[in-house]
């Protein structure tokens, strides 16, 4: 008989995966400002982001760094 305390936890890989997108949405936020300001005053802001140096496009340099960063802390 199984005793009705015995619950088991759903650990749904879904679950862990709200935490990355939580942090690669504020990661991404915070480095398309970055981008944006370095691109509104002719600056070479590639160099300040890791990864981004060789992107064509804001959004490839962005994203290219985001996952650099995440890659290093998780």
């Amino acid at each position: 008989m199984t005793n009705p305390n015995d619950v088991k936890t759903n650990s749904d890989p879904i679950d862990h995966y709200e935490g990355y997108w939580m942090i690669f949405v504020l990661l991404f936020t915070m480095f398309i400002v970055i981008a944006f300001v370095g691109q509104m005053f002719f600056i070479d802001w590639r160099i300040w982001l890791p990864g981004a140096e060789k992107s064509m496009t804001m959004f490839e340099g962005v994203s290219a760094s985001v996952h650099t960063v995440i890659s290093q802390v998780i």
